[in-house]
């Protein structure tokens, strides 16, 4: 048997309160309701909702529908008693003729078959607004993603383009076999820019971060994003070299020279 969640997401307890559940399956149902006292009580509790959606929705039928009913019973059955109205009254309060609990359970049973089907449909009318709501959101994540491609692109165009940028190239060294990157500093607007496309990927608690020596000082030109394939740098005047090392995710505020993967000269 199905254990108590997939009994509940599956709603063969609405199955089985309305009647629907097939044979093979109720008296396992059964037993796992006199043993499982939470999903006894779960089943109590969608009946009581059921019931009260019942009551709640309840239509006042033309007065006519009495008569008829009525006409339809008197036809079936020989013996229908007909009573004075003060009779049939204290009848009523004594016993509730059979006939009718029939007639109102089968009432009931149509209703409650039309609710359950109406609250299925509203489940998978949830269901599909989430799916919406997620393609949404992951076709707004793509097109930010293209424009970021795009704002990079048109970035590092802009830069190439410009006579008084100067490019270099950083290639790893045994640390990051393989790994290269491409820096274009312009020294006439002071700008300088890195594509960082080629250089290995690293785990989360370490970052690639740029320095520029001047007279022997390592000045932090800031940490490189790598979800980013062109990064925008601080351009530091006087620079003899540009540097690029290994640290500690965020950045460090002096350069671990020992985790030195690329540099080149100016």
């Amino acid at each position: 048997m199905k254990d108590r969640k997939t009994i509940i997401e599956s709603g063969m307890l609405e199955m089985y309160l309305l009647g629907l559940l097939p044979d093979e399956q109720i008296t396992a149902l059964e037993k796992m309701l006199s043993e499982d006292a939470e999903l006894a009580t779960i089943y109590a509790e969608i009946e009581q909702d059921f019931e009260n959606v019942s009551f709640e929705n309840a239509v006042q039928p033309p007065d006519f529908i009495k008569e008829d009913l009525f006409d339809s019973i008197r036809k079936e059955y020989d013996n229908v008693k007909t009573l004075p109205k003060e009779e049939a009254f204290q009848e009523n309060l004594t016993r509730k003729p059979q006939t009718f609990l029939w007639i109102a359970a089968s009432l009931a049973t149509i209703f409650l078959v039309s609710a359950f089907w109406m609250f299925t449909q509203w489940n998978a009318a949830k269901d599909d607004l989430q799916i919406t709501q997620q393609e949404l959101n992951d076709i707004k994540s793509q097109i930010k993603s293209l424009q970021g491609d795009l704002q990079n692109s048109q970035l590092l165009a802009d830069v190439v383009k410009d006579p008084n940028t100067v490019q270099y190239a950083l290639k790893g060294n045994d640390k990051i076999p393989g790994g290269f990157a491409t820096a274009y500093i312009n020294h006439e607007d002071k700008s300088a820019i890195v594509n960082v496309q080629k250089l290995p990927t690293l785990s989360s608690d370490k970052t690639y971060q740029m320095w520029a020596d001047v007279e022997g000082e390592m000045i932090n030109m800031g940490v490189i994003d790598k979800s980013k394939d062109v990064v925008v740098l601080q351009y530091i005047d006087e620079a003899e070299s540009l540097n690029i090392t290994i640290e500690p995710a965020g950045g460090s505020d002096h350069a671990t020279v020992t985790q030195l993967v690329t540099n080149v000269y100016l």
